[in-house]
């Protein structure tokens, strides 16, 4: 099975001559970039990611500078601004991860409450989010994390912890 992909951050303008980089850091892009240990670029215009090695991360937490092996001037560095970097292997692959058109769909339940169905995966800076809608109800919202959901992709259920929402009238 192949690793997990991480979007850390999007490349973005440089920074010298020397071919460094500003990321624009996407949420948990530091962790990813910490924790990975194969990285890759896209371009939504360039197909598949193509595998780079980070050879130098500096700057501050707010706006990190980065260099790839190979980008050695501000003219090569220019060519990669907008691509996002993307993180693998190492650490990241002990982080439990879902694709969002695997959970879309589920039922939602919490204890024996049928709570409806998953209709979105919304990002958010600290965890992704289940959008769970059930019919003549607002949406409810409920951060995927393992403390509090459980997602059984074969029986098509995502379990949320009882007592975490409100009973409705």
């Amino acid at each position: 099975m192949a690793s997990v992909v991480w979007p850390c951050g999007r490349l973005g303008r440089p920074h010298g001559l020397s071919g460094e980089m500003y990321l624009e850091v996407l949420p948990h892009g530091l962790e990813y970039l910490e924790r990975g240990e194969r990285f890759s670029i896209c371009n939504e215009a360039a197909g598949e990611p193509q595998p780079v090695v980070v050879r130098r991360v500096g700057g501050q937490d707010t706006c990190p500078l980065l260099r790839l092996e190979g980008v050695t001037s501000r003219e090569q560095a220019a060519v990669y601004a907008g691509w996002i970097l993307l993180a693998a292997g190492g650490a990241l692959d002990e982080i439990a991860a879902w694709r969002v058109g695997d959970l879309i769909g589920l039922r939602a339940c919490s204890g024996c409450r049928d709570l409806g169905v998953v209709s979105d995966v919304l990002q958010s800076p600290s965890a992704d989010i289940l959008q769970i809608t059930r019919a003549g109800a607002p949406p409810v919202l409920v951060p995927l994390a393992n403390e509090l959901v459980n997602v059984d992709l074969p029986s098509g259920v995502v379990r949320v912890r009882e007592g975490l929402l409100e009973e409705g009238p």
